[in-house]
């Protein structure tokens, strides 16, 4: 009996695979997913965020969904002088524009907006405290190649600005507006 659901279901998505093809002259709209990993400066560290961005292509504008989060802590310094651990993460909507896009080396130029919080960490408790909240704008504009129809790497330069909207004691939230270079693999129906 499972061998004959396993045929029916091969079958039933080569059909759909075989029956959805798109021409070449009709109109194509399309979705996309891309992971990310982004390299800034926090202080006199490096912080490493890890993210993700899916949403739709019209007419090879993106508009979709996004959440960035620090993939390690950053070593910061306190109002207070002590050392503590950084954490912050972010998500909200997407927008994104490649010009050039029927050559395989293109640039794509994109902004996210989003809110976010950050929390101290203690190194003993491993509990977060003076926690803060921040609206993230993300400018970023990066050279995109197409490796395959369905695939593209990007690389590119961004700049975190974090407006207050709660604002931590012992620290300065201007820590985290930083510029930063990223590198993200996109799949998609471009």
């Amino acid at each position: 009996m499972m061998k004959k659901i396993a045929v029916i279901l091969i079958l039933s998505i080569l059909s759909i695979a075989g029956f959805s093809q798109v021409q070449p002259d009709e109109y194509q709209q399309g979705g996309f997913c891309s992971f990310n990993g982004q390299f800034y400066p926090v202080e006199k560290g490096m912080s490493i965020t890890l993210g993700g961005t899916c949403g739709f292509i019209i007419k090879d504008f993106r508009i979709g969904a996004y959440f960035d989060g620090m993939s390690k802590a950053a070593k910061i310094t306190g109002k207070d002088t002590n050392p503590y651990s950084l954490r912050q993460s972010h998500g909200g909507i997407y927008f994104g524009y490649p010009f050039f896009n029927d050559h395989n080396f293109h640039l794509l130029t994109d902004i996210k907006v989003g809110y976010g919080s950050s929390a101290l960490i203690n190194a003993v408790t491993r509990k977060g405290f003076d926690k803060a909240g921040f609206v993230a704008i993300v400018p970023s504009a990066a050279v995109e190649y197409s490796i395959t129809d369905i695939l593209k790497i990007s690389l590119g330069i961004n700049y975190q600005f974090h407006i207050k909207v709660k604002t931590p004691e012992l620290y300065k939230q201007s820590v985290l507006n930083a510029p930063g270079i990223y590198l993200a693999l996109t799949l998609g129906l471009f």
